[in-house]
């Protein structure tokens, strides 16, 4: 009985409520995404984000000199790649169809079917213009079904299973 007394009180200690972000289908994201409101971003469909990514709702820039927290909610749209260590700040809208590029920090919306990049972020083209070039360079690799089924499911993707993408595209290669 003594057990389950200390249990309740120190249960919510061990285990703080979760709140969570919304997001749609096919979701797989190595983001830090705000862990003080995460209820109010929102990631659409087929969403890929790549490590060191953070996607923010808040920041605290005018907290010693106003007392308050600036908070805003932070919306991204479907079929959205977040690069490597890139940032969204808090209030910008992303739109659909957008690829933002490693280390780019966005600070304003970004239409849909761009690709943006930089510090700030800047459109640097738009989706179909960024596949031609990658098609006319012939970067561009399909990976196999069980590698898009892991992201579909939002798995942790083992070194087995990089290792078979790896093979994948090597055989592709060739």
């Amino acid at each position: 009985m003594i057990i389950k007394k200390v249990f309740k009180k120190v249960y919510h200690l061990i285990y703080p409520p979760r709140v969570r972000f919304k997001h749609g289908q096919r979701f797989y994201s190595n983001s830090l995404i705000d862990t003080l409101f995460p209820e109010l971003v929102e990631i659409g469909d087929d969403f890929i984000s790549a490590p060191g990514s953070i996607i923010l709702a808040h920041d605290a820039s005018t907290l010693w000199h106003t007392g308050k927290y600036r908070v805003q909610r932070t919306k991204i749209g479907n079929r959205v790649f977040l690069g490597a260590n890139s940032i969204i700040l808090p209030g910008v809208v992303v739109g659909d169809d957008v690829i933002i590029g490693s280390g780019s920090v966005v600070t304003k919306d970004i239409a849909s079917n761009s690709v943006v990049a930089g510090n700030p972020a800047r459109v640097v083209s738009t989706i179909s213009e960024y596949i031609d070039k990658c098609e006319q360079r012939k970067i561009l690799y399909a990976p196999n079904e069980k590698f898009i089924d892991l992201i579909t499911r939002g798995e942790i993707i083992t070194e087995e299973r990089q290792n078979e993408l790896r093979d994948t595209i090597y055989t592709q290669l060739k």
